[in-house]
């Protein structure tokens, strides 16, 4: 695959300066660090073992929960040989949350509780609030950030919102 030397420079001519904001691989220091240090090698999609892992407009890695769940099995940070990781994994995966949209079934009334039997943790629970359908309630403390929940809902109400509250795409 082709290795896009300046995207930046790329997008001034397509007339596109404001840079797409990417959910990259788990543990990276920073956008900055991640876009400046990988070399695009596509080592990490090659590794992943659920193929969460894309390339970007600018060919760098993202991650794309539509295709699945992370595992943390850290097989694309094994394989990176880069400088784009923090060492300690003991804290979040990504510097964002999972945010449950008011497209969600069960917040118009319409039974669905898909996101919460696939949440492991259940950090997604329902409970009956004021209304004949239980609704959502969400327990960030619990919640891996696996994404498990976001291919799962059949009205892609679930997203992340980062910590700046600017949704990942």
């Amino acid at each position: 695959m082709e290795t896009i030397k300046n995207p930046s420079r790329r997008n001034l001519f397509r007339g596109k300066i404001k840079q797409e904001h990417a959910l990259r691989l788990p543990w990276v220091v920073s956008e900055d660090v991640f876009t400046q240090h990988c070399n695009q090698c596509q080592d990490c999609l090659s590794v992943c073992e659920t193929n969460i892992i894309v390339r970007d407009k600018q060919g760098f890695p993202k991650i794309d929960f539509n295709r699945g769940e992370c595992t943390f099995c850290n097989a694309c940070v094994e394989a990176c040989e880069q400088p784009l990781f923090k060492e300690e994994k003991n804290s979040a995966p990504w510097p964002a949350h999972i945010n449950i949209s008011n497209k969600c079934l069960a917040t118009n009334n319409i039974y669905c509780q898909s996101c919460q039997d696939v949440c492991e943790t259940r950090a997604i629970r329902f409970k009956f609030v004021n209304s004949s359908i239980p609704q959502p309630e969400l327990n960030l403390t619990d919640c891996t950030s696996c994404g498990a929940c976001i291919t799962t809902c059949p009205q892609d109400a679930i997203n992340f919102i980062d910590e700046m509250e600017t949704p990942y795409v």
